[in-house]
């Protein structure tokens, strides 16, 4: 049966009646990006002191986890919400289809950037995506033919970088950053290359990493990569807008095809990695988790995720005015529909 997309209303028609629940949980249970934990955690810890409910239990599993573990089951033992640095995936879909989980609400939260971020102790240059392909990409094409990636300085992709070591510290397969890298950086990457150098063959390795310890899979937290990069001056991190918001007095973004990450570039759309973010509601377990219908409201509420929310100081970037006025109608239109609950 084919899946109904609603933007920012109902991601499944309901399909049939959930299963009913065994007992009620006191603590909402939220998984998924780690790039959206700093934003929930604020919002948590504000929900627990100024409401009657329990703070939510936020675990930072990373995107891909999050929603394996998110569409595992829609019994009270499963997540009630996940955080998202990218929009579900049809496979991700049919998972939670194949466990009865046939009513998801999704919502847009804002927008953030992936960046390109290094100590300001080391030297400042700008990078395009093809170059950033041949820095990161496990498999390159030398003198007509496939081999493994032999770049080891930043001087032997183009004479005009540093002669420093490639050394990116980076999300591991786990992370919706790391999907997002593939999708806005190693894809186009590869694609921007001249005609000759990427046949069929390489573009089969596009969106591949390498493994030779250039690229080192530094996990799913944010804030541990940017300390890693503040006793490694020479070495990149990818991370999100937000967390280097939060050290720009001793981290600095690398510009991407000529635009440096900002709120100006990421809100106008001209910096090329920008993305948004969502959330995600079990609707089964509104009115059976005490806390959920509030925590969304609270969580999606304009003081909160609008121009001039808490969470904009915080590092994200506020949705255009329709877009925000479309979420608030989404959630209007869910607490109506579950309110008999």
């Amino acid at each position: 049966m084919p899946l109904r997309r609603l933007f920012a209303v109902i991601l499944f028609a309901a399909l049939g009646a959930a299963p009913a629940a065994a007992a009620e949980r006191e603590t909402l249970r939220i998984v998924g990006s780690s790039t959206m934990y700093a934003y929930l955690a604020e919002a948590a810890e504000d929900f627990g002191r100024d409401t009657p409910f329990r703070a939510p239990v936020i675990e930072a599993t990373g995107t891909v986890g999050g929603f394996k573990i998110f569409c595992s089951d829609v019994g009270l033992n499963s997540p009630d919400l996940i955080a998202a640095s990218r929009r579900i995936t049809p496979i991700e879909e049919e998972h939670c289809l194949s466990n009865s989980i046939a009513d998801i609400a999704e919502f847009k939260v804002g927008y953030d950037g992936i960046v390109l971020a290094r100590s300001l102790e080391g030297s400042r240059f700008a990078v395009s995506r093809a170059t950033l392909w041949r820095a990161v990409a496990r498999s390159v094409k030398v003198d007509g033919k496939l081999v493994a990636n032999p770049y080891r300085l930043w001087s032997d992709i183009s004479p005009t970088l540093p002669a420093t070591p490639i050394r990116i510290y980076g999300p591991p397969l786990t992370s919706g950053t790391r999907d997002v890298f593939v999708h806005l950086v190693m894809n186009p990457g590869c694609a921007d290359l001249p005609v000759s150098a990427p046949d069929a063959e390489v573009r089969d390795v596009c969106g591949h990493v390498r493994e030779d310890g250039a690229y080192v899979n530094a996990g799913e937290d944010d804030e541990m990569i940017a300390r890693r990069l503040l006793d490694d001056p020479q070495a990149i991190g990818i991370i999100g807008y937000g967390i280097l918001k939060r050290h720009i007095h001793r981290l600095q973004g690398l510009p991407v095809e000529g635009v440096a990450p900002s709120d100006e570039s990421l809100e106008d759309g001209n910096y090329p990695l920008s993305r948004p973010l969502y959330l995600y509601v079990k609707v089964a377990h509104i009115g059976r988790i005490p806390g959920l219908m509030e925590f969304v409201e609270r969580f999606l509420a304009e003081n909160m995720i609008g121009p001039e929310g808490r969470l904009f100081r915080s590092g994200l970037i506020p949705m255009r005015a329709d877009e925000f006025a479309f979420v608030r109608e989404a959630v209007r239109e869910l607490k109506a529909r579950t309110g008999n609950r």
